[in-house]
């Protein structure tokens, strides 16, 4: 089951995914990526500090997460699935992360960055437990390079493929959460969007 949060960089969504966490696990694992590559892990101090009642572990969302997700899904038995929620935070940092890591003059670079990107989307939506997965929504500025541009049409892509498979999807504005459902648009030959009526 998956729990997507969106929201622009500094909005709260940390917060809102550990009280989300609260409400629907009773343990937690915290895959923790800052948003930028540089940044320091403080969050993380401020979860251990203010849940002493609700036991979290912690690792690094690094260039293992895929296999990191894989192998809770693989370990957990239906009780432990049940009780834990996973928290990934956040999937727009760890993109970063890759970008900064695989430089653009590296052999098959953006072939690298794909295969990389594709393994960790494929691990979020394959996975059978609880997940709550934190990400930034796309804004774009004028003159963006041709990298830029490469991180963000990836992003937003993710964050669309990942809307379809997420029970809900929370948007964060200056820390106010908002529950977003609604309609969306039908393309072509699938039946379950819900805008139109179905053609067969």
């Amino acid at each position: 089951m998956l729990w997507l949060i969106i929201g622009g960089i500094g909005s709260g969504k940390t917060a809102f995914a550990e009280e989300l966490a609260l409400t629907v696990g009773r343990e937690g694992i915290r895959l923790f990526c800052p948003p930028f590559p540089d940044n320091d892990n403080t969050t993380t101090q401020r979860y251990e500090e203010t849940n002493a009642d609700f036991p979290w572990e912690y690792s690094a969302a690094d260039e293992t997460l895929a296999h990191k997700l894989n192998a809770i899904n693989l370990e957990s038995n239906f009780y432990r699935a049940d009780r834990r929620v996973i928290v990934v935070d956040s999937l727009s940092g760890w993109l970063r992360s890759v970008f900064n890591r695989i430089e653009p003059d590296y052999p098959d670079a953006q072939a690298r960055i794909d295969a990389e990107w594709q393994e960790v989307l494929t691990a979020i939506v394959a996975f059978q437990g609880k997940i709550i997965v934190v990400t930034e929504d796309v804004a774009a500025g004028l003159f963006l390079g041709s990298r830029e541009r490469d991180f963000l049409y990836k992003l937003a892509a993710a964050n669309r493929r990942l809307v379809e498979t997420s029970k809900v999807l929370y948007r964060i504005t200056s820390g106010i959460a908002a529950e977003v459902k609604g309609y969306r648009l039908k393309r072509r030959h699938l039946t379950n969007e819900n805008i139109y009526t179905d053609r067969r």
